[in-house]
């Protein structure tokens, strides 16, 4: 079998699980970037092709979470309108950025975000509310915030959004999950739109990943509103684990 063939099977399944572990409470770019520099990708493509193949996964869980009507948007339409114009901020910065040096910061922030979600606490022993408040004020701010880091660099701000909605607002984990959707959705749609103006993203591989980011993100939905998602938490820690490791030996030459 060709190699590049291999290489397409193996993006193609990593997308499945990044998908499915993105949807249960974020973080599958964690997953998918350094799978994607693997297959020799500088930072900058790598990133927007995963916005690319991330944006397909995410819409087809918050589509299967609104039809559910587990999600209501109303009071998320001003954090969306704050997390777009940061995002794209971000975003610009990005493309500036020298792509040798940004190589070598990537493996570290991949670290930094792994480090984040495997250390901050992500429910409360006693489950509390099941939505937002209608006027969520501090909420446009947090997207602000969230929404410069999803366009400056972006994998894990799933994870981040869900234990911000589950800390600060005391939203179930699940709910917690549902609502951080399209707020990433928002980010990774505006960030990946600059990705587009400047010519960084590998469309085959985004197209193919996307393909089982959608099934993922499926799979992830159901998995969310009816099963427990612990043990697929242990296997999303474990390729994260890997997958940032891949990532130091990749962008600094030892791979």
């Amino acid at each position: 079998m060709d190699s590049t063939l291999y290489c397409d099977l193996f993006l193609f399944i990593i997308s499945i699980i990044a998908g499915i572990v993105d949807t249960l409470g974020g973080g599958g770019g964690l997953i998918t970037v350094p799978a994607l520099a693997l297959t020799g990708m500088g930072a900058v493509t790598a990133l927007g092709t995963n916005k690319f193949q991330s944006a397909i996964g995410e819409f087809s869980a918050a589509l299967h979470f609104w039809k559910s009507r587990h999600l209501k948007l109303r009071p998320l339409y001003l954090s969306l309108f704050s997390t777009v114009i940061a995002s794209a901020l971000g975003t610009i910065l990005l493309q500036i950025c020298d792509e040798k040096r940004l190589n070598k910061i990537v493996p570290w922030l991949l670290l930094s975000v792994f480090l984040y979600y495997i250390f901050s606490p992500t429910s409360y022993s006693q489950p509390e509310k099941e939505s937002l408040p209608e006027n969520p004020k501090l909420l446009p701010c947090l997207g602000g915030a969230v929404g410069f880091y999803n366009g400056f660099f972006g994998p894990g701000t799933g994870a981040i959004w869900t234990i911000i909605l589950n800390h600060i607002y005391r939203l179930r984990l699940n709910i917690a999950t549902m609502y951080a959707k399209p707020l990433n959705i928002a980010g990774n749609v505006t960030a990946l739109t600059i990705f587009i103006g400047g010519g960084k993203v590998n469309y085959f591989a985004a197209l193919m990943m996307g393909i089982g980011s959608f099934l993922g993100g499926q799979i992830g939905a159901y998995l969310v509103i009816y099963k427990s998602s612990k043990l697929l938490r242990l296997l999303f820690l474990t390729i994260m684990l890997v997958s940032v490791t891949f990532s130091f030996l990749k962008y600094y030459n030892h791979l």
